[in-house]
């Protein structure tokens, strides 16, 4: 049950990584925008900034995800421990 719970957080992780990036870039673009009244083309600079970081991060987070799904369905049997001391 923990594994699909831990793997659960990573879903929800990859979901934040691919929308915050873009939406904050935005943000600060329309608040340029409106603050030193700049054109569009900094909301277009901004939005592509964002849209680029988002796929970095989403590549990244999907690695981890990958990553950890196939050690949580690895059959390996646990090493041999003592009072979970390892």
């Amino acid at each position: 049950m923990m594994k699909f719970l831990n793997l659960l957080m990573w879903v929800g992780q990859f979901g934040f990584s691919v929308v915050f990036p873009t939406l904050f870039f935005l943000l600060i673009a329309v608040w340029l925008q409106n603050k030193f009244g700049l054109g569009m083309w900094i909301v277009v600079v901004l939005g592509l900034i964002g849209i680029l970081t988002s796929i970095s991060t989403a590549r990244s987070c999907l690695r981890s995800l990958c990553k950890a799904a196939q050690e949580a369905s690895s059959k390996e049997p646990p090493p041999t421990a003592f009072n979970d001391h390892k």
